[in-house]
């Protein structure tokens, strides 16, 4: 089958969503199908990478097409209707996008599409609602693809979609490299923590808990320059700071950790924009899925959509986000007991195994349409 992934990530880029695109890429591709990539090229673009399917730690078994975005007002629309005209133009029997504008225009040309969202649609205008409920009701419309069961009804619900129009597919990560050289050597149990570094992610907890838990080192993988020097203002001394790692570089971080730790608040925003919804209620992150892929135990958040995945005591320590001490505790169990350290990664690695890589989502995916 020929399958189009029509894309508003910026590739090559430090975002998630990026990962996320290339990544099921390679995994419909892996399923032996023919697969093309379209993506822009903008100022968020990283211009020093000269082969994204490396950066992304991918095969080179799929095809990108990089097609220009300039910043200007209506930029993104614009943006999305050349995709679409431009998909018009190619062999496809499958159109698979993230994109309203795109998903729209193309079942306008009665086109098989499946649509992916990751968020609620709310806080976005008369017309992309007109435009989304057009979408969400066209016999062409192969699936709407959600991320966890919290999206799943919440479309049920607000937009009348029946349970099995909608198919729950979580992220996913690949499998972990089965030799890594650790880029850490010095002693001491070493929590990490690897991802964004935007507001409810995590560091609102991590920075006190690194104070109190002082014979921990605390190292963070991920984040800009400036996100990293506001943190480090506060920060205390066993709190150590890497930057943005790309795929291929990751693995051999989190080979150095003891534990990995996702403290998600309550209240994740990831978008200036006013209106931009909280995907703490929403969410199903890469890093969660990364991270069980690395047989390595967990410490996370105690959110309903995290407990889709995760269950505490069986495959990770999950914490109240808002209560300091239950993540002191957690820290100080964990270091204290290498039995359930390694039942916890057991655990969470073979369940990551049968359900959540990335050529598991696919499949689910595919035999859904």
């Amino acid at each position: 089958m020929k399958i189009i992934y029509i894309s508003d990530s910026a590739i090559p880029s430090s975002s998630p969503n990026s990962v996320h695109v290339m990544k099921m890429c390679q995994a419909f591709a892996r399923q032996g199908h023919q697969v093309t990539l379209l993506a822009k090229n903008t100022t968020a673009c990283r211009r020093d990478v000269r082969d994204a399917h490396a950066f992304y730690a991918v095969e080179n078994i799929f095809d990108i097409k990089i097609y220009p975005r300039k910043a200007f007002r209506g930029s993104g629309m614009f943006y999305n209707i050349l995709l679409a005209f431009k998909t018009l133009t190619m062999s496809a029997d499958l159109l698979y996008t993230r994109s309203i504008t795109a998903a729209f225009l193309l079942l306008l040309y009665n086109k098989r599409v499946v649509f992916e969202v990751h968020e609620p649609f709310e806080g976005k205008g008369v017309r992309l609602r007109r435009m989304f409920r057009y979408i969400l009701y066209h016999r062409k419309l192969q699936k709407l693809v959600v991320i966890s069961d919290a999206l799943r009804q919440y479309y049920k619900k607000e937009f009348g979609r029946k349970e099995e129009d909608i198919v729950v597919a979580h992220d996913g990560a690949d499998l972990f490299p089965m030799t890594v050289t650790p880029a850490l050597s010095d002693r001491g149990l070493k929590v990490g923590y690897v991802g964004s570094l935007y507001p409810g992610k995590g560091m609102e907890t991590l920075v006190p808990l690194a104070k109190i838990c002082r014979d921990v080192q605390f190292h963070v993988v991920g984040g800009s320059t400036t996100q990293i020097n506001e943190i480090k203002a506060t920060a205390s001394s066993n709190m150590i700071f890497h930057g943005f790692k790309s795929q291929q570089e990751l693995p051999a971080y989190i080979t150095s950790f003891d534990i990995l730790i996702a403290p998600y608040t309550r209240t994740v925003i990831v978008s200036e924009k006013q209106g931009a919804n909280n995907l703490a209620l929403w969410m199903s992150p890469l890093k969660i899925f990364e991270y069980m892929s690395s047989a390595r135990p967990i410490i996370t958040s105690d959110l309903p959509v995290i407990r889709e995945i995760l269950q505490d005591g069986v495959n990770a320590r999950m914490c109240r986000p808002e209560v300091l001490e239950d993540w002191v505790q957690a820290v100080r169990e964990l270091r204290d007991n290498d039995a359930l350290r390694r039942t916890l990664a057991i655990r969470a690695l073979g369940d990551f195994e049968d359900y959540y890589t990335w050529d598991k989502r696919v499949e689910e995916i595919l035999k859904a349409i």
